[in-house]
């Protein structure tokens, strides 16, 4: 009886086991590879922004132009043509979108709490301490999400 079900069978009809079988072994990964330089630039990029933050906040004062824009403009400089490099190799790794959304929202951020501080000549301490931690998180996110692909990486390496 088996012999006889098995002997109408087409070779065609066992196609679809088959792909199923190719399909469920198969692992494809749309992420870029982890890159441990990228991941050692954003913990020294995180803190120098924690330090730059912090210094304006404990060795200056808003009285007597303590926290004038000048003061700062070499720091905002240095920062961000780190951030612009940064986003630069974010932006050419293949299959890093992710990573490179939350980069480029890091400098546009950056270029807009840099362009208020031009424009009011001063920082608040609570405008310092937002910063910090507005900085804080995004460079959390970028970190978290390059360590994700490495994690992913080991993953599909062990499978």
């Amino acid at each position: 009886m088996i012999r006889q079900i098995t002997s109408q069978l087409k070779p065609w009809t066992y196609l679809p086991l088959i792909l199923l079988f190719i399909i469920s072994s198969c692992k494809v990964n749309l992420i870029a590879t982890y890159n441990a330089e990228v991941s050692a630039e954003i913990q020294t990029l995180a803190k120098t922004v924690d330090r730059f933050y912090l210094n304006m906040l404990d060795n200056t004062y808003e009285a007597n132009n303590g926290r004038a824009f000048k003061n700062f403009t070499n720091d905002y400089v240095n920062i961000e043509v780190d951030l612009n490099a940064l986003y630069l190799k974010n932006k050419i790794r293949p299959l890093n979108e992710n990573s490179t959304k939350i980069c480029k929202t890091t400098l546009d951020l950056f270029k807009k709490y840099k362009a208020e501080h031009k424009t009011k000549n001063t920082l608040s301490d609570g405008l310092i301490k937002l910063n910090r931690k507005t900085f804080s998180d995004l460079f959390y996110a970028m970190q978290v999400a390059e360590d994700a692909k490495k994690i992913i990486s080991n993953s599909s390496t062990n499978n």
